[in-house]
């Protein structure tokens, strides 16, 4: 079994405590769930299933897992988010590093795993993609949503200017970098979805919703890259 040592700058969210919540987005927060959980995930998918949430910050997307019948197991880096998510939630909970969930579960142990906003806050965002393919077992499914590469000289800014709280790793993405690794590791891109056109800080989240449902063609321009994916080989029940 690897051993590392994680990087100080990965429990940003852990130190936040509850200024971590103040300065979420509700909106932007809903339509990452809506997204992951409710529009690429089926009924077959989720209930009964056992599902792993890497990076369960605050516990939404476990929640409305649970809400939605799946078997959740939430983890994170940091235990104050895993505890806080076991008492929200109701559902399982492990402290475990998302670039070492293999070592930590064992290869093909769920039939879904979800994560939102989490690869980008890890040194290394294509190994954490390949361990959740790792934990998944053939036929289940992958949810992930991380910030586009292109936004993340705008982001840098309003960190710098002190409108953002977060200062630990931001290793934005493209489609093309998270694509390769989940191939690579036998997972099949099912679909692709951005979101936010335009900064949701700005408001008109009506617009902003339309935008997400008809300028799909223009998902490489949105400031958050959604992905659904498949294991490759026969589903394998518990």
């Amino acid at each position: 079994m690897s051993t590392r040592r994680p990087d100080e700058r990965e429990y940003v969210h852990e130190r936040l405590g509850e200024r971590f919540e103040e300065a979420l987005s509700p909106y932007d927060t809903a339509r990452r769930v809506e997204t992951l959980v409710d529009e690429f995930l089926t009924d077959d998918m989720v209930r009964g299933k056992e599902a792993l949430d890497v990076g369960c910050g605050l516990g939404y997307f476990s929640r409305r897992l649970h809400e939605r019948g799946a078997l959740v197991t939430a983890t994170d880096l940091g235990p104050g988010l895993v505890e806080e998510t076991r008492r929200r939630v109701g559902c399982r909970g492990e402290v475990a590093d998302a670039l070492r969930l293999v070592d930590h579960f064992g290869p093909g142990r769920f039939d879904v795993v979800v994560s939102s906003e989490c690869v980008e806050h890890t040194p290394d965002p294509a190994e954490a993609l390949r361990q959740m393919a790792g934990v998944l077992k053939p036929g289940g499914h992958l949810a992930i949503s991380t910030p586009n590469l292109l936004w993340r000289p705008a982001v840098m800014l309003a960190t710098r200017l002190g409108l953002r709280p977060f200062d630990g790793f931001e290793n934005f993405s493209t489609w093309r970098s998270l694509r390769a690794p989940l191939e690579e590791s036998g997972v099949t891109v099912l679909r692709e979805k951005g979101l936010h056109l335009f900064p949701f800080q700005f408001g008109a989240h009506a617009l902003s919703r339309r935008c997400d449902t008809r300028l799909q063609p223009l998902r490489s321009l949105m400031i958050n890259l959604c992905l659904l994916g498949r294991k490759r080989g026969p589903y394998v029940s518990s």
